[in-house]
This record gives structure tokens, sequence and C-alpha cells, in this order.
């Protein structure tokens, strides 16, 4: 998927939750760990998990909280190596479009 389909996709998936107060609270309460889970990781990087993602960086960060405090043109240029995106970014809206699916999804199925 390149960036302008992730762009579109996001903004597109974002106006369901945002029409759907259900789907909105859903969306308040998500987590890093709820984006980057290892389905999502195994299918868009070399990572399986988001500690891999985090330990072999060598960036020295515990966390994904703290991706801010690191060069972030060193940061993309990690992500851009060992992912399907470009830069931290555009790997986030990728993760939040992959949880938004499955949201969707599964309140369908809450509603049947």
């Amino acid at each position: 998927m390149n960036s302008a389909d992730i762009d579109k996709d996001y903004k597109d998936y974002l106006e369901v939750f945002k029409g759907n107060e259900e789907l909105g609270k859903e969306l308040n309460l998500v987590t890093f760990e709820k984006l980057f889970n290892p389905e999502f990781l195994q299918a868009y990087s070399s990572f399986k998990d988001m500690n891999e993602l985090i330990w072999r960086s060598d960036f020295g960060i515990m966390n994904l909280m703290e991706v801010e405090q690191v060069n972030q043109e060193k940061w993309n240029a990690y992500i851009a190596q060992n992912t399907q995106c470009q830069t931290w970014f555009e790997f986030g809206k990728l993760a939040m479009i992959e949880w938004m699916k499955k949201a969707i999804e599964a309140n369908k199925n809450k509603q049947n």
C-alpha cells in the first residue's frame, strides 16, 4: 500500500468512527499494544512483536512512548528499512487502519 492509499484509507475509516458513537468510544481507548500487535507487525514488518521492534532499533528506548525522544530522521530510516512504510507516522496510520477494520467487524458482530 502506498502513502496516498494509506492516507485515503485512514481518513475514510476515521470518518466511520466519528459517525458512530460506539466506535468512537473504542477509538479513544486504543493503545500502542493494540495497534502494534504481533499479527500486525508480522504482516507489515520484519518484526515478530513490539519488543523486537524496540530492541533491534539500538536507539536505547524502552518503549514506544520514547520514540519522540530519538532522532526522527534516523528512526524513520529504521522504519523504512524494516517495514512496508517510509515513516513512523505512516506506519502508525497503517496500524490504525488495520485496527479500525477489525473494530468495525467486531462491532458488526456484536449487533448481530
